[in-house]
């Protein structure tokens, strides 16, 4: 699904292999993606593609964010994910050449497979149990590391739970918002009377979700690690840590200016991650007020939706509904008949009280 410029859609329909086929969707218009409102809103001078696993609508019986989206129902195709995956990275990389014949990306890149170890693992944490290891080691070596930084431990954010459940929350402190703290009290945004900096406790603080805490960690991890991995593309010159400090003295980082950290895997390596509010530019956190309180910005063009979810196009031809199955409808038979008998319950009762004048 190209947005029309064609000049992606070049670079990913030529990393078609042997195993599979990129090919130009049939549909008129954008699947329903944060690139939908980009182009809008740049009124199509910025473009994009959307690599989709089916051509002009979802897949039939299709239950997507619903309680039914789950690997008791709907089966997880880890072959295509992989595959998706080394598309995606390929593409990355021959956009950054600038060459859509370029075949150094597809040569660079190796295609994952459906038995890497690494992915089997982020497969059953992100669709079976949100609370696995691999996950929580990445969050507590975060939670280590801006401990040592901040000087306060904040602990690590809401997991996804077992299953994981992908629903939002209140965008405040507790739910990844970045905070202020000054004289003590935490605030959405500051400008009072009182001067930033004067008390040493004053800092900016960011306590993300178990999800974004673990994923910050291991794209510093599987990143960073180029920074002194050697020509034989060996990272056995990597420094072994248990906390940020053990990273402290690491060459191979401050080298190049960047800022050695320790990671999930205990290996200092070179940070590559950073934090990106998903929050909708003319929308600022309230001055002087507490975490969760937003205004609209008065800087604010009125270009901005002022909504973080994607642009439905009413011409993708997708219905969205709630699906239910036969259980629904004995849940609600049940429910009137036992209505039903509350109601002639009642009666019955009524007329007993009358019978013995006690009504």
């Amino acid at each position: 699904h190209d947005s029309g410029h064609g000049y992606y859609s070049d670079i990913v329909t030529s990393m078609s292999s042997n195993d599979w086929t990129i090919a130009d969707a049939t549909a008129g218009s954008l699947p329903p993606t944060p690139l939908s409102s980009l182009v809008l809103l740049s009124e199509g001078q910025v473009g994009g593609i959307v690599l989709t696993g089916y051509n002009d609508a979802f897949v039939e019986d299709s239950f997507y964010m619903s309680h039914m989206d789950s690997t008791d129902r709907v089966s997880i195709d880890l072959d295509a994910i992989a595959k998706a995956a080394t598309i995606v990275a390929r593409t990355a990389l021959a956009t950054a050449y600038g060459n859509t014949n370029d075949g150094s990306a597809i040569n660079a890149i190796t295609e994952l497979t459906s038995d890497d170890g690494t992915l089997n693992k982020l497969a059953s944490c992100l669709f079976e149990n949100g609370n696995c290891n691999l996950l929580r080691n990445y969050a507590s070596m975060e939670r280590a590391n801006d401990k040592v930084e901040n000087g306060i431990d904040l602990g690590i954010g809401q997991s996804l739970g077992n299953p994981p459940n992908y629903y939002t929350n209140v965008y405040d402190f507790r739910n990844g918002q970045p905070g202020v703290q000054v004289d003590g009290r935490i605030y959405g945004g500051y400008n009072g009377d009182k001067a930033y900096g004067e008390n040493s406790e004053d800092k900016f603080l960011i306590r993300p979700n178990m999800l974004a805490m673990s994923l910050h960690g291991l794209l510093n991890d599987f990143l960073g690690r180029s920074a002194a991995m050697d020509s034989s593309k060996s990272s056995s010159n990597l420094q072994k840590c248990q906390s940020i400090s053990d990273c402290s003295s690491v060459q191979y980082c401050s080298a190049t200016g960047d800022k050695a950290v320790c990671t999930g895997s205990k290996l200092c390596v070179c940070s590559r991650s950073h934090y990106h509010i998903a929050l909708d530019e003319a929308i600022i956190p309230s001055p002087n007020n507490g975490t969760g309180v937003f205004i609209v910005s008065k800087d604010d063009a009125g270009v901005s939706p002022m909504y973080t979810e994607p642009y439905w196009s009413n011409d993708i031809g997708v219905q969205v509904f709630r699906a239910a199955t036969g259980a629904a409808n004995w849940t609600l038979g049940i429910g009137i008949f036992v209505a039903i008998g509350c109601v002639a319950a009642t009666i019955t009762f009524k007329k007993h009280l009358h019978k013995e004048k006690l009504y």
